[in-house]
């Protein structure tokens, strides 16, 4: 029995021996080198590929068995730029299993991988890899059938496990002709440790990204692996990765992932669970299911962001700060969302979104992963928007008024620059529908509420389809389209006041307790370009303006109207007395320093910056106006012409019927006490009409004479031509009546 065993061992010795030693001739006196036409031929036949090696090719022995390969290069047949090339690598496996029958692989190492992946019109250069012809194909068909188990082969399990797997200064680039594309990946790193298919591994990789836009990513992975190939299926947990993102803030931004990561490749989904996702002072947490990878992508899950500064992220970004008027605006952004939605959708509903003492509830996400399309409905409870404005400037009281006062209705346009103001390449293939609506408003002291809006865009034409609200006792409506599908940028616009307070928006914008009064307004505007001066140069509008129980104030135009009639009157002698009910011949002025209006329309053109006030009618507390003029939008400048009438002069014989005109000029910058004054040569004017029909009435009471004449001088000389007629025929008479009797006493 002894001897049986001592004959076995030396029998397995033996073959071990000559195993090593049959390994030790085939490394040492075959060269792997002679064989690269072989190896090159093959690479054109199968793969298409010109594959050169200028690097030598070597057998390793001890301690492990194994072939390295030095500098090789493929380029695709019959093309000069190169697609792939390697520095060298080297596969091996431990020789002691080996020569006692088990195979172990001992590791894999590749430097220095460079890929080029290019792209045109006709398609990738990765596309002509491969066999070219009929053949070749059919051949590579029936290897493959013979390698899944056909009749001329069976399939050897052979248990595998790598203890290392190394890619180490690798180079990706890929170039789209067609869309400028150009993405490298530079110093690829990729780890693996005790590779295996039946138990999870470590694995660590590192890579630098960057595009065309000078994106620059610097990205770490640290992950667990479990693979199951027979079952297509993949967990990375934990998986952590960090990531130096630059180029797209000022600053570049840190990125920290951690998660555990489940893919089912069979069962078409992907699990994230335990998400923590850290960047630029933010902490969002969740976690996602995702089905339909291939097809029909559908998306369940919940994200949660912990409240953050956001002035604190956009200095971490090297943004500058949003200045605001009030301290505490924006030290509090938060959000919760629960992922749901149709297939190939990502919609966020509900979504919940914390904005200081604001929330915002509904729902906003991709309706449509393939266009794009952005959805939203989303509601406000309310939001005061005087500490999100901007710092006030201590001197934009004080700042001059934009033009001179001889600017007139050209002025205004110097300021106007030609800069592209609208980004028309980014909004011609936005995709939008939208609402939103806010609860309540407050804004510089004005509350509103009932606010809601509704938005959207398509082919190049965006829509505000609904704007609407109640504020100042009165409610506003308005709609608007910016159509940027042509060359030009058009923009149209429709708006809606009823019965508004127009006091507060008078101290708004004028800074100043301006008017009071209930304002409505309807109207429509259209511009065209893209750019200040061309909208501006290009504007055309319509506006109806209404007034109901208003008041100007520091304007008085009754007091204008007195002052002009009674210095007018007071300068022509013997007129005084015309002004009815006045014993002294003067109107007397009033205490009030304001304009009451009881009514006041107006329609209006505009046409580029200035505001054609084509008609102009109010019926005052006393008296009633009439006119029309001009207003600049831009320097605030304007030019009307009134005529007015006074009740103190109705029923006058001579001045009832009179309509006094007025001028009103100046910028609303200026004091309204200074901008209107009696129209001097038309008060003169109907002064010397009414003393020409003063004098044509007195001539009549008096005298019985039906004067004529346009002038007092015309009337007077007309009636006194009339009176020396009337006197020359009395004196006929009396003398015809003489001598008639002195012919009747002679015939007598």
């Amino acid at each position: 029995m002894g001897r049986a065993i001592k004959i076995i061992v030396i029998v397995i010795v033996a073959i071990v021996v000559l195993l090593a030693a049959a390994i030790f001739v085939v490394t040492q006196v075959i060269d792997p080198n002679d064989f690269k036409p072989q190896i090159e031929e093959q690479a054109r036949k199968n793969a298409n590929l010109d594959l050169s090696i200028p690097g030598d090719l070597s057998w390793q022995f001890w301690p492990s068995l194994g072939v390295s390969l030095g500098r090789t290069e493929a380029r695709i047949a019959d093309e000069e730029e190169l697609f792939a090339a390697l520095d060298n690598a080297s596969v091996s496996v431990a020789v002691w299993p080996l020569l006692l029958g088990q195979v172990e692989m001992d590791g894999v190492l590749i430097d220095g991988l460079e890929v080029n992946l290019r792209e045109d019109q006709q398609g990738g250069n990765w596309e002509r890899i491969g066999p070219q012809d009929d053949t070749s194909q059919d051949q590579t068909e029936e290897e493959q059938q013979t390698a899944d188990g056909g009749e001329e082969g069976s399939t050897l399990d052979i248990p595998l496990t790598i203890p290392s797997v190394d890619i180490t200064n690798g180079r990706i680039s890929y170039r789209n002709a067609t869309d400028g594309t150009d993405i490298r990946v530079e110093h690829f790193n990729f780890n693996a440790r005790d590779v295996s298919l039946d138990q999870p591994f470590p694995l660590e990789m590192s890579l630098r990204y960057q595009d065309q836009s000078d994106m620059r990513v610097d990205l770490n992975l640290k992950t667990t692996l479990a693979a199951n190939l027979d079952a297509n299926h993949f967990v990375l947990n934990p998986m952590m990765l960090d990531a130096n993102i630059a180029g797209a803030t000022a600053q570049p931004v840190d990125v920290h992932l951690e998660q555990a990561l489940d893919v089912n490749l069979d069962e078409d989904s992907a699990n994230l669970t335990n998400l923590v996702l850290q960047a630029a002072g933010t902490r969002t947490t969740g976690e996602a299911r995702i089905t339909g990878l291939t097809g029909d992508m559908v998306v369940a899950g919940k994200l949660d962001t912990e409240p953050f500064n956001l002035n604190t992220v956009l200095k971490t970004l090297g943004e500058p700060a949003i200045e605001t008027r009030g301290d505490s605006a924006l030290n509090k952004v938060a959000m919760s969302a629960t992922l749901s939605g149709p297939a190939n959708s990502v919609i966020a509903k509900p979504l919940t979104l914390t904005l200081d003492n604001s929330t915002i509830n509904g729902s906003a996400g991709l309706q449509n992963l393939e266009s794009g399309k952005i959805v939203f409905d989303l509601t406000m409870d309310k939001i005061v928007l005087d500490q999100y404005l901007p710092p006030e400037s201590p001197s934009s009281e004080d700042k001059p008024a934009a033009t001179g006062g001889d600017a007139g209705k050209s002025g205004g346009t110097a300021n106007l620059t030609e800069a592209e103001l609208i980004p028309v390449e980014s909004l011609r293939p936005l995709l939008l529908d939208g609402k939103f609506r806010i609860g309540h408003l407050t804004f510089e002291q004005i509350e509103a509420s009932d606010l809601s809006f509704a938005v959207s865009a398509a082919n190049g034409v965006l829509k505000l389809t609904q704007a609407s609200g109640k504020t100042l006792n009165g409610d506003f409506s308005a709609s608007g389209t910016l159509n940027v599908a042509g060359k030009t940028p058009r923009i149209s616009a429709r708006t809606k006041v009823n019965r508004m307070q127009i006091q507060p928006i008078a101290k708004m914008a004028m800074k100043d307790d301006l008017a009071t009064g209930l304002f409505s307004m309807d109207g429509d505007f259209n511009a065209s370009g893209n750019s200040q001066k061309a909208l501006v140069e290009s504007a055309k509008g319509n506006l109806n303006l209404g007034l109901a129980d208003g008041t100007v104030r520091g304007l008085n135009l009754y007091n204008t109207l007195v002052g002009g009639i009674n210095d007018t009157l007071g300068g022509l002698k013997g007129l005084t007395a015309l002004i009815p009910d006045q014993q002294s011949g003067k109107l007397p002025s009033v205490l009030s320093e304001d304009t009451k209006i009881i009514d006041l329309t107006s329609q209006t053109r505009l046409d580029k910056q200035v505001a054609y006030l084509e008609s102009l009618d109010a019926t005052l507390e006393k008296g009633s106006l009439s006119g029309n003029g001009w207003f600049n939008v831009l320097t605030q400048q304007f030019d009307l012409h009134i005529g007015m009438k006074s009740p103190e002069l109705d029923g006058g014989k001579y001045l009832g019927d009179a309509t006094w005109p007025l001028r009103c000029q100046g910028s609303l910058e200026s004091s309204p006490a200074k901008w209107c004054g009696p129209d001097r040569d038309g008060f003169r004017k109907i002064a010397q009409q009414a003393a020409t029909n003063a004098a044509k009435g007195k001539l009549k009471d008096k005298l019985g004479i039906d004067a004529e004449g346009d002038t007092t001088e015309e009337v007077l000389k007309n009636a006194a031509g009339q009176k020396a007629r009337e006197e020359i025929e009395k004196q006929r008479d009396k003398l015809n009546e003489k001598l008639g009797d002195k012919l009747k006493g002679l015939f007598n």
